[in-house]
């Protein structure tokens, strides 16, 4: 077996789940040929799919050494940096992979998704629009160039790039739940519950939708379906503090105070710093007449007011070789 033919059999190891057979006949590799650059490279991917992340950094940098210009391994480098919440790391290995590479749309989609992690949105716009002009197939792109047009507050570009995802991908989930979240804030309604139930149709156990659409529901004075639509997500996810939350809140609104306050305790024995959860049980305690815990917790929390998870749901794009993704040169 050649040195190319090794190479090849390891990457079909990687990317088929076998990383032990994979990793060993890497390090074989690297035995003929220690500066082997894809070898490097691919071992350092590997290793932060596997969790080492320290090794992965200096198994990446070393391919870099041999081979500056290897712009897959400066994405991967990116996205290791990413992964370990360094975003100041990341954008700059995203940077040097488009200083040789500047058609890497994968890059320009990770930069963007970094920028926009930094509060940087009009410079992640600007990213997430030169990779749809590479590559305009590029589902996460559109669909975080939404995410990224909402946290601007230009809800009808928002809306728009959602569209031109699920153009792409009709079975979308999140993407029809972004778009219900967008449409909810334009005041389209009906257009935004019908968003919510398909994403839900689509991913039946996706208690972000059902928790979205029940906050909608109740904004509607529809409180069974919000309730059903709240226990609904809690099925999917029993630690999901927020709907515990708005549930509470639901219950409340139906009078239903006892039930109301158990939900609000689920919610901050998942999450005790919940200022919804606290303020809203504060209120029904005073309802109740319990009148020193209740004015406790309203003092703790700020009363009632649902929460809604409309932050659009990102979608983390790489190269073929990501940490998170299969292996290739």
């Amino acid at each position: 077996m050649t040195l190319e033919q090794a190479l090849a059999r390891a990457v079909q190891l990687h990317n088929s789940g076998r990383w032990p057979d994979a990793e060993a006949l890497y390090r074989r590799i690297l035995q003929v040929d220690p500066k082997q650059p894809t070898a490097l490279h691919l071992l350092g991917v590997l290793a932060q799919q596997a969790g080492r992340s320290d090794e992965a950094i200096e198994l990446i940098q070393q391919s870099l050494a041999v081979k500056p210009d290897y712009f897959k391994a400066h994405g991967n480098l990116g996205n290791v940096h990413r992964e370990r919440g360094d975003l100041q790391a990341a954008a700059a290995s995203y940077q040097a992979a488009l200083q040789v590479e500047p058609r890497y749309a994968e890059a320009h989609c990770n930069l963007a998704d970094v920028l926009a992690e930094l509060g940087q949105e009009s410079d992640a716009i600007a990213s997430y629009q030169k990779a749809i002009a590479l590559k305009p197939g590029f589902l996460q792109a559109h669909n975080n160039l939404g995410n990224a047009y909402k946290a601007q507050g230009d809800l009808e570009q928002a809306a728009g790039a959602y569209g031109s995802a699920l153009k792409l991908r009709p079975d979308f989930a999140e993407g029809h739940n972004n778009l219900g979240s967008v449409l909810k804030q334009l005041g389209a309604h009906e257009q935004a519950l019908a968003s919510y139930r398909q994403a839900l149709a689509l991913k039946p156990n996706y208690a972000e939708a059902s928790n979205n659409l029940g906050v909608l529901l109740q904004f509607l004075g529809a409180l069974d379906e919000a309730a059903s639509a709240y226990r609904q997500a809690l099925a999917a996810r029993a630690d999901f503090a927020d709907a515990h939350s708005n549930l509470g809140d639901a219950l409340q609104e139906m009078g239903e105070l006892e039930r109301a306050v158990a939900s609000y305790r689920q919610a901050l024995a998942i999450d005790p710093g919940l200022a919804e959860a606290q303020g809203s049980m504060g209120a029904a305690l005073l309802a109740m007449g319990e009148m020193e815990d209740g004015l406790l917790l309203q003092r703790k929390g700020y009363g009632m007011i649902d929460f809604d998870l409309e932050r659009g749901v990102s979608v983390d794009s790489g190269d073929a070789a990501g940490p998170a993704n299969s292996a290739g040169a």
